[in-house]
């Protein structure tokens, strides 16, 4: 791998393009560091960062055939770390917003006299996280009634934070669905 150390940028991208793997491990091994380091900085989760970067270089990966470099390779990879990072808050924002409407729905406790009194919303909501499948539910209960923090249940389960962060995530979403489903024209 030393040889691959010694080339340049731009004679290891054109190695890449060749279908080199040696040369794209050496790109790798360059930049991921940095660019998990400017990830953290921007997201400060070491999880996302990680996830951002390794998003980076598989597309990369995947789609080199199809890549036309107009600046340096280490401004397209600082670019295209800085595109995901920014589409990743974007996305983080939405959920939150999207979860928030959720809870003011819940919380709001509208009357719906016509198809389902606020108790049965519950019931329906209690009756949807039952159905979850036993890992799931657990680490939403975990986080909902007993109000543990996701770095808490992540030890206390040992998975990652960001395991049970999308977990989360995932049964919100799902619970949202359903009970749009049920209650669209009050939504």
């Amino acid at each position: 791998m030393t040889m691959y150390n010694k080339y340049g940028d731009q004679e290891l991208w054109v190695r890449i393009k060749l279908g080199d793997e040696k040369a794209f491990i050496a790109l790798y091994e360059r930049y991921w560091a940095i660019l998990y380091a400017h990830a953290l900085k921007m997201l400060k989760d070491k999880d996302e960062a990680m996830d951002v970067v390794q998003d980076v270089f598989t597309h990369f990966l995947t789609k080199v055939e199809e890549i036309e470099l107009s600046t340096s390779l280490k401004s397209y990879l600082y670019a295209a770390v800085r595109n995901r990072i920014l589409n990743q808050i974007n996305k983080n924002r939405l959920k939150d917003s999207y979860v928030n409407s959720l809870v003011d729905f819940v919380n709001q406790g509208y009357d719906i006299d016509d198809q389902m009194t606020y108790r049965d919303l519950l019931e329906k909501i209690e009756e949807e996280v039952n159905n979850l499948p036993p890992k799931m539910k657990k680490i939403f209960e975990m986080s909902r009634t007993t109000g543990l923090s996701h770095k808490t249940i992540a030890k206390e389960l040992n998975i990652t934070d960001h395991t049970v962060k999308k977990t989360i995530n995932r049964v919100l979403k799902a619970l949202k669905a359903k009970i749009t489903v049920l209650f669209f024209p009050f939504i």
